[in-house]
């Protein structure tokens, strides 16, 4: 237990729940004053699965299916009565710590996005016995009680990758609808992500749900319920099968992002029966509804009061979005082992049509199905256009390992002076790392260009370049243009993306047709804590950038379960009308630290833009090339 209230305070605390891939946490918050502002971390707690639960034999939280010749098939999943052992380990473990359950108002929750979970026809009643008052059930273990509840005992994740098939007949099925047989998948990739906000992807639940009706077609049938893994964790609670949140639910391809509902053409069978809608559900459109009460089972065993409100659960992302206090045009940067932006937007990807962009070989309007698109956990007139980059942090540590001698005060210094000497000495160096086969462009290698032609290195233009002071000067040169090429490009990949949609970027485009959606950038993730490479993040985009803080004293600040918690704050509390509506919090704390551009230089990239999107163009040419 992380205490932060004195053990004497009595008020209301507010719980968010967190089921990630490798732990499941648990953050509680307390308001002195009952305002948003006020909001603080009385405490948190985490169970994680490969230790705490060491007998389910998983690691990082998941298990990965080996094939025949001992090599990964794609598979990857989680044993579901793992995440049901958890909860009731967790709360054990709060028990243990004296954790004050009686004071619990509401409770909301987050969870790892795209995961699915299967239920069976003895399910409901298994659910509902959570709520009777009998003294022998209630003295048997939650596993006990559930274990015969499920229908696939191993859920499929994010991580799974064995959909390809499935992927590319939903989008397939979409573009033969639009009636163009020759391009009937890339037609169908456009339908999908205009519908439900992206294109298939192997992790999202609809292709391992179609992955399951084909191969498994009675286990399919006798799914009485299929839920994400937030709404399971909700179910769990409440002892009832609880709605799907219009936020989490946008990671299925199956959910229209305009309506908040599920999309018929893609629930419909056959037959032209919904079947597929009846085993999801409802889903809750305002992602903000009080779904029920916590059961009898968690009140007789650990004090809850039996009023305490179960509010809509979430994905991580968007219970992030939420816990940093993200407003219209902030994007939220995680810098981490993979890069990812999360932008609130109020652009619809309908209005992101592929077509209008002009790139080298249509490479802007494949780039933009790169993207996905999600409703905004609480904001019935926004989104959240999510952009990941598998090259992140370890792509950062390789160039620093290679290029500046295994270390980050060097690396960093590198990126100084070069910056200077690239942007000044007017040089067109540009470079592309993927050390692991990227997401977009879907091209593995390094990649140099100088003056717009591949380079294997970078080098100055010398006078006498055999003789010695010439090859250190090259030496010194290509180790601070690598640390510099590297960090722009994987910015300027962000920038691209965010462009707002009434201006297309073609190769052809002046510097100054470039507008972007961001107007502020949260940096959050283990890179964040450099500030510079923070600061060349700001000149690129050109707009401030908050490096947020670990929070300090406030255990979970700026974590799923954090905005979970918040979210049980804002729509469970005890007087709804105590909402200060001038008392918005700000996410840039006092200790906040804020990045402002360089202008100048911000100019000097933007002008940069329409040769990175020739470069895209031209790596994703000489894939296809390799590949015919």
């Amino acid at each position: 237990m992380t205490p932060h209230l004195g053990s004497g305070t009595q008020g209301d605390l507010y719980l968010g729940l967190d089921l990630s891939t490798q732990q499941l946490k648990a953050v509680a918050l307390a308001s002195h004053t009952g305002r948003e502002d006020d909001l603080e971390t009385h405490s948190s707690f985490a169970i994680h699965f490969d230790s705490d639960l060491a007998h389910y034999h998983t690691r990082g939280g998941v298990t990965v299916r080996k094939d025949e010749g001992d090599d990964d098939d794609g598979v990857v999943t989680a044993p579901v009565l793992m995440w049901v052992e958890a909860l009731e380990r967790l709360f054990e473990k709060m028990k243990a710590a004296r954790f004050p359950f009686e004071r619990v108002v509401s409770v909301s929750g987050a969870a790892q996005q795209h995961g699915s979970v299967y239920w069976s026809s003895h399910a409901l009643d298994a659910l509902h016995s959570l709520n009777s008052s009998s003294a022998s059930l209630h003295a048997k273990s939650l596993h006990s009680i559930l274990h015969n509840s499920f229908t696939v005992l191993e859920s499929p994740i994010w991580q799974d990758t064995s959909t390809s098939s499935e992927c590319r007949k939903l989008e397939e099925f979409l573009g033969q609808q639009e009636g163009d047989q020759t391009k009937s998948r890339r037609a169908g990739q456009h339908k999908l992500a205009q519908l439900t906000g992206s294109r298939a992807f192997e992790r999202f639940t609809g292709s391992q749900i179609l992955k399951l009706a084909q191969n498994e077609p009675a286990t399919y049938d006798a799914t009485a319920r299929i839920s994400l893994v937030s709404s399971f964790l909700a179910s769990v609670l409440m002892g009832n099968y609880a709605a799907i949140d219009p936020a989490d639910g946008s990671g299925m391809n199956l959910l229209n992002l305009e309506t908040r509902d599920w999309e018929p053409s893609l629930t419909r069978d056959q037959a032209g029966q919904d079947s597929l809608r009846r085993k999801l559900g409802d889903v809750d459109a305002t992602g903000s509804k009080a779904q029920g009460v916590v059961n009898q089972w968690f009140v007789d065993r650990y004090g809850f009061r039996p009023e305490v409100k179960v509010i809509t659960f979430t994905g991580d992302n968007p219970a992030t979005v939420m816990a940093m206090q993200a407003e219209r045009g902030d994007a939220i940067v995680s810098l981490g082992t993979s890069d990812t932006l999360v932008l609130y937007t109020t652009e619809h990807p309908k209005l992101q049509d592929g077509s209008k962009f002009a790139g080298n070989d249509n490479a802007q309007a494949e780039a933009s199905l790169s993207l996905s698109y999600l409703c905004h956990p609480v904001d019935s007139r926004g989104y959240l256009m999510l952009y990941c980059a598998k090259n992140g942090s370890l792509a950062r540590e390789r160039v620093r390992d290679q290029y500046a001698q295994q270390d980050w005060g060097v690396f960093n210094q590198y990126l100084k002076d070069a910056q200077r000497e690239g942007l000044a000495g007017g040089l067109d160096a540009k470079g592309f790392y993927y050390f692991d086969a990227e997401i977009w462009p879907p091209v593995q290698g390094v990649y140099r260009f100088q003056d717009g032609q591949p380079v294997t290195e970078f080098h100055l233009a010398v006078s006498e370049p055999s003789s010695e002071k010439s090859k250190t000067g090259n030496t010194e040169y290509a180790n601070r243009m690598n640390v510099l090429r590297l960090c722009e490009s994987q910015f300027m990949a962000m920038r691209i993306r965010t462009l707002r949609s009434s201006s297309p970027p073609s190769s052809s485009s002046s510097s100054d047709t470039f507008p972007s959606n961001v107007t502020r950038i949260l940096a959050t993730g283990g890179a964040s804590s450099n500030e510079t490479i923070l600061q060349l993040l700001a000149d690129i985009f050109g707009v401030p950038v908050v490096q947020t803080s670990s929070g300090g004293d406030q255990s979970g600040v700026g974590s799923a379960a954090w905005g979970a918690a918040k979210k049980a704050f804002l729509f469970g509390r005890k007087d709804m009308a105590t909402a200060a509506d001038g008392a918005k919090a700000q996410t840039q704390s006092k200790e906040a630290r804020v990045l402002l551009p360089e202008l100048d230089k911000t100019r000097r990239y933007t002008a940069q833009i329409p040769e990175y999107i020739r470069l895209e163009g031209l790596l994703l040419k000489h894939r296809r090339d390799a590949l015919a």
